[in-house]
């Protein structure tokens, strides 16, 4: 029975999104046993936390974790073939865990790989972040990256596809269950951003299908014509989401669907000419522009939303991207507290797994990250004073 004592530590509590100061936090076997003042205790670990602060470790809702954030990354998958693709994804998971970012939903990758990366990080032959798989993304022959894609074009295929995921969720026993549909064009590919993929009625059999199996859905949408069509559908979150009129806003918040923004990413793309092809910075530099709209508008009429970065996707970088995107977050005049919110707790209530993860709260999983710093004061805190990442209560 491992035991695990912080002392004197400041509590990031998200939920009411305050700092509990001079708390002390009890983990036993994983979990959080107790959160009180003065606990007494023969922990088999103490750790002093006097001027630290304890924060539940980030969820980031949108990484490609077979991509390495080079200018070519969309293309090493084929480049390369799928063991590469592996490795790729096991060296970025256990470096993500490394700086914090203790869940990942991994939602699109080459031959359903994500599904063995997740497999093989619940099975411990891997010390990385807990991985939430999609699989390959459904998606049209006319699809947005297809090398990470099913290609699913009738009902019937789309049937075909939706419950092949189901069956290799629950081969592999993956609990949290979601899959990713492409529905328009991206600012990386060749195809046109604009028509939705798949027209209304096939959208909403994806979603009817995908919940009658007990899977939420994400969906890759950019064009305004086809983020339209997801949100009158359903599909549980809009990934991307650039151009967003105030009435589907509005029936966002009135039907409870997600928001996973990806801001950082276009940004850094757009500024990447010279490196990149004028055609996709000025795709990019488009979808920032409708996004810095769509995200203000969001949060003014209460939309949920959710941090997500595209980790992996071409000149962002090495993974994990979800700090970058914290920093893009408030220059786009998100408070701190509630952009630490949206990467712990309102992440884990969308994943369906806030009774397990997303807080600092007695029942918990001790996913826990130890800063030198106030992180409501200081985003940067989660890079410039790193001091510990624990998962389920044992030291990363």
């Amino acid at each position: 029975m491992s035991t695990l004592l912080f002392k004197h530590v400041n509590v990031v509590d998200v939920r009411n999104q305050q700092i509990l100061s001079d708390v002390d936090v009890l983990i036993k076997n994983e979990r959080i046993e107790k959160m009180e003042r003065d606990i007494k205790s023969s922990a088999e670990q103490v750790v002093d936390g006097e001027g630290k602060y304890l924060s539940p470790g980030i969820i980031d809702m949108h990484v490609h974790s077979t991509w390495d954030g080079s200018a070519i990354s969309e293309d090493m998958d084929e480049m390369y073939g799928p063991y590469q693709a592996f490795l790729r994804s096991v060296h970025n998971v256990e470096n993500s865990l490394k700086k914090g970012v203790t869940t990942i939903r991994e939602v699109g990758s080459p031959k359903d790989l994500s599904i063995e990366t997740a497999f093989a990080v619940e099975k411990g032959w891997i010390k990385g972040s807990r991985v939430i798989p999609c699989g390959s993304a459904i998606q049209s022959i006319y699809g947005h990256v297809p090398s990470i894609g099913t290609i699913a074009n009738t009902k019937d295929e789309l049937l075909y596809a939706i419950r092949e995921k189901k069956t290799l969720f629950v081969k592999k026993g993956i609990r949290c269950q979601w899959i990713k549909i492409m529905d328009t064009g991206g600012a990386a590919g060749l195809e046109d951003v604009g028509p939705s993929m798949y027209d209304l009625d096939q959208l909403k059999f994806i979603v009817h299908e995908a919940h009658r199996l007990h899977m939420k859905v994400a969906v890759h949408a950019v064009s305004q014509e086809g983020i339209i069509e997801c949100i009158k559908a359903g599909i549980d979150t809009i990934e991307h989401g650039p151009d967003i009129p105030d009435e589907y806003l509005d029936m966002m918040k009135e039907k409870g669907l997600t928001l996973v923004p990806t801001l950082a990413i276009y940004k850094i793309l757009s500024e990447n000419k010279g490196v990149l092809s004028d055609f996709m910075v000025e795709r990019s530099a488009l979808v920032t522009r409708q996004q810095k709209s769509t995200f203000v508008r969001a949060m003014e009429k209460g939309v949920k939303i959710a941090l997500g970065t595209d980790a992996g996707s071409p000149c962002f970088g090495s993974q994990p991207s979800a700090f970058k995107e914290m920093l893009v977050m408030q220059d786009y005049g998100m408070p701190p507290e509630k952009i630490i919110s949206s990467a712990t707790l309102t992440s884990a209530e969308v994943l369906g797994m806030s009774e397990e993860i997303g807080t600092i709260e007695p029942g918990k999983i001790a996913d826990l990250v130890l800063l030198g710093e106030n992180p409501y004061t200081n985003l940067k805190a989660y890079t410039d004073c790193l001091i510990q990442v624990y998962k389920s209560g044992e030291m990363v």
